[in-house]
């Protein structure tokens, strides 16, 4: 995932009715306003082309959203890219970078350097997978830079989630 847009928090609160008592509750929601990613999936032929045609066509089961069903999302501009995996001798990303080292593996280091006048977002996500036919989750971290930002990865232990694929000048964190 890349984010392209100025990330512009709202903030606002909406009253939820209690189904034991007769009262309401205020509940904070936090949303982006005017959002604007590139999401990159990797994937073999067959499922990129009935991906791509669902989204072009706008033919789904449901809806593509971001992170809330009232907040849909918008779909355009849905292209093939040959990408490679890279090793790590000069790699530029400014896109979403996994940090594995807090649940997945604590000898895990990143070290990302910024380049020129950089901003970054730490966000932590639960990942939810099944494992051994059990449904699991796991918090993962997450390093977001924003307002175009672009970091060099200047180290990095083995991944065991992720790889880094190479498309145009930048590089793609993929899990």
């Amino acid at each position: 995932i890349q984010l392209e847009s100025i990330p512009k928090k709202v903030v606002y609160f909406t009253n939820h009715r209690s189904i034991k008592e007769a009262k309401t509750k205020p509940f904070k929601t936090e949303v982006v306003e005017n959002p604007r990613y590139t999401i990159y999936v990797d994937t073999e032929k067959k499922y990129f082309e009935k991906l791509s045609t669902a989204l072009t066509k706008n033919e789904f089961v449901y809806s593509p959203y971001l992170g809330h069903a009232y907040c849909p999302a918008s779909i355009f501009d849905v292209i093939e890219l040959d990408a490679k995996v890279v090793d790590f001798k000069d790699v530029y990303t400014k896109c979403v970078v996994l940090d594995e080292s807090e649940t997945i593996d604590p000898n895990f280091i990143l070290k990302m350097i910024s380049k020129d006048e950089s901003s970054l977002m730490i966000e932590r996500h639960i990942h939810h997978f099944f494992n051994d036919e059990k449904f699991d989750g796991r918090v993962l971290k997450h390093w977001i830079p924003i307002n175009n930002s672009i970091y060099k990865i200047e180290r990095e232990s083995p991944r065991k989630l992720s790889k880094f694929y190479k498309i145009g000048e930048h590089s793609v964190c993929m899990y």
